[in-house]
């Protein structure tokens, strides 16, 4: 058995930390009993809006279309290379079907790393939408990994740092129009597995209630509350109000006092993106969310689709097998990320195979490969971030 690291510090020391953990103990404590509290007061507003479904015998080819790129990138040869997957993984009852894409994006070394990787980001979810719109010719709905606009906000923050070039505008609108395409389409709705929504906390807020709930993401508070089988709609508690407004009041409380404005300030900042590309607000304003707890031993599964595929949306998650029990998730998302999962060190690797090529090249062609030898290794080392 290891040695506990407690253990390992002076008597004294030991003491101060027990002293600390006993304090820190006791606010947890008293926290998470008014949490509960609260908890108990909102379980009410959630459940009579709770909306509960059964299995349907119907069948859907699904699509799940996901996208992996690496997590950082590698910096040879003059040129940061990343690396990136794209993949569908269509389902019709136990009959699977895969398609896969890859790419590579580079960017000389000499531009900016905030730059690279905001653009990496970009034209990785740009293949992914490009990926998903052609799904919709071979299924009946497909899933898109994300929220729809998410990118949006990735894009606004390289406008800040002030890269605007034709290039930077190109591929974000390339990507907003593929998204809306998408969103129009009727037929693809978007997962969002690691949702940070807060919407709930913020509709309080709203109301005038001082809430803890605010600093609390929907799908905590909603396990506690959903049963199996459950879809709780957004719609019900803030109408056609999009739910990102609500997520940015818990925010701008988790920041200190609520301005006296609070509510046309978190539109402001929602919308802000689109006014600041002139893209139409329209699409986004038709979405939806609803939060689906299909197991009860897993959170709710957050889905965002266009407000005309309502019912289409019940029909999706009714059919048997659509979520995994393991995750209560979409199966055909599970398998499509399980696939298309890119390793940290795989864009080394990318860059490994481009740099072999490449001496074989010179190789057969008798050119100087000391020459390329210095390029690699001492005018551009092999740093990375």
């Amino acid at each position: 058995m290891s040695e506990i690291e407690w253990i390992k510090l002076p008597h004294d020391l030991q003491h101060k930390f027990f002293e600390i953990a006993e304090k820190e103990t006791s606010k947890v404590a008293e926290i998470l009993d008014e949490l509960v509290k609260e908890l108990s007061a909102v379980k009410e507003i959630v459940q009579k809006n709770l909306r509960i479904y059964g299995t349907s015998g119907e069948r859907y080819r699904i699509a799940a279309v996901d996208g992996s790129r690496s997590p950082r990138l590698s910096q040879r040869l003059g040129i940061r290379y990343g690396v990136f997957a794209v993949g569908a993984t269509y389902l019709y009852g136990k009959e699977r079907h895969d398609e896969f894409g890859a790419g590579f994006f580079k960017r000389k070394q000499a531009l900016s790393q905030d730059e690279s990787i905001y653009m990496f980001d970009l034209n990785s979810a740009l293949e992914e939408r490009r990926f998903a719109k052609k799904a919709l010719s071979n299924a009946d709905f497909v899933v898109l990994d994300g929220a729809f606009y998410g990118f949006l906000y990735t894009a606004i923050k390289m406008m800040k740092e002030g890269y605007t070039s034709d290039n930077h505008l190109r591929v974000i609108e390339d990507t907003y129009s593929t998204t809306s395409e998408l969103v129009e389409s009727g037929r693809v709705v978007g997962v969002i597995k690691r949702s940070r929504t807060r919407a709930i906390g913020g509709y309080l807020l709203s109301k005038g209630k001082k809430t803890q709930l605010s600093s609390v993401i929907d799908k905590l508070i909603l396990a506690s509350v959903m049963p199996t089988r459950s879809v709780f709609e957004y719609e019900s508690i803030v109408g056609k109000e999009p739910v990102p407004v609500y997520s940015y009041i818990a925010n701008l409380a988790s920041k200190g006092k609520l301005p006296d404005n609070f509510i046309d300030e978190a539109r402001l900042k929602t919308y802000r993106p689109f006014e600041e590309f002139g893209f139409s607000k329209e699409p986004f304003s038709s979405l939806r969310r609803m939060q689906v707890r299909n197991y009860e031993s897993m959170p709710p599964c957050e889905i965002e689709f266009p407000e005309k595929m309502k019912e289409d949306v019940f029909k999706l998650i009714s059919q048997d097998g659509f979520f995994n029990e393991a995750t209560n998730l979409p199966m055909a998302l599970d398998l499509v990320d399980s696939a298309v999962n890119l390793s940290a060190k795989f864009a080394d690797e990318f860059t490994d195979e481009v740099q072999s090529r490449l001496m074989d090249i010179l190789d057969k062609t008798k050119k100087d490969k000391e020459i390329a030898r210095i390029f690699f290794e001492l005018i551009n080392p092999q740093k990375e971030f």
